[in-house]
């Protein structure tokens, strides 16, 4: 077990709106996928699956590399 025993444990707290938005918008995304599991074309499921992954990753922290190279194209003018 990663955890341990969850049933025995208080729920998670977020206590800032930015990471309770985020928290909301895997939900929604993870529901989805789960809803239409079997009805949903592959690539609309993986897609669903990556949105949940990166609303989670925006809670914990997680750099994703195209984020990135987007800040560096946008606001510093490389490549100009």
């Amino acid at each position: 077990e990663v955890c341990g025993n969850l049933k025995d444990k208080e729920p998670a707290l977020l206590t800032r709106e930015r990471h309770r938005r985020h928290a909301a918008g895997c939900l929604v995304a993870l529901d989805s996928f789960l809803e239409a599991q079997g009805s949903m074309p592959i690539e609309l499921a993986a897609e669903e699956l990556r949105v949940a992954a990166r609303e989670l990753g925006r809670v914990v922290g997680a750099i994703d590399v195209e984020e990135v190279l987007d800040v560096l194209f946008r606001d510093f003018c490389i490549g100009k």
